[in-house]
């Protein structure tokens, strides 16, 4: 990480360290509230279904900060090794403004938004060929 000063490389690892902390602690938390709830099971059939419906966003919510732990042990790894804030891609600087906006960025600008495009295009190919399915 020559390109990065020591204090940019501090300032991001601690970034990383503090967003992966947080997210475990409200993943304890949840763990918690629900082992104490789980007596609680309502008997209305209203109240019944609305709240399965909020342990189903709950756990989609859980879901994706578990991914996003899993992206922030990546780029913690990435710092160790060196290979933090350099594109998986091109292997160009991802640039400081980028990884303080995305700390677990591993795409320059210029790979993500090709990736984007091609993710994009694959989509719309999807979609006519789906509406030409339809119409057949």
């Amino acid at each position: 990480m020559d390109y990065l000063t020591e204090e940019q490389q501090n300032l991001l690892k601690a970034s990383l360290e503090e967003k992966r902390d947080r997210l475990l602690r409200t993943a304890r938390q949840t763990i918690s509230e629900q082992l104490e709830n789980r007596d609680n099971v309502p008997t209305d059939t209203i109240d019944l279904s609305s709240d399965e419906s909020m342990h189903v966003t709950e756990h989609r919510l859980r879901d994706r900060e578990k991914y996003l732990i899993g992206k922030i042990q990546k780029a913690l790894k990435r710092v160790e090794t060196g290979e933090y804030g350099y594109c998986k891609e091109c292997d160009g600087e991802i640039g400081f403004p980028r990884l303080k906006a995305r700390p677990v960025a591993e795409l320059c600008i210029d790979c993500k938004e090709e990736q984007e495009l091609a993710e994009k295009g694959i989509a719309e190919k999807r979609v006519r060929s789906d509406a030409r399915t339809m119409f057949k």
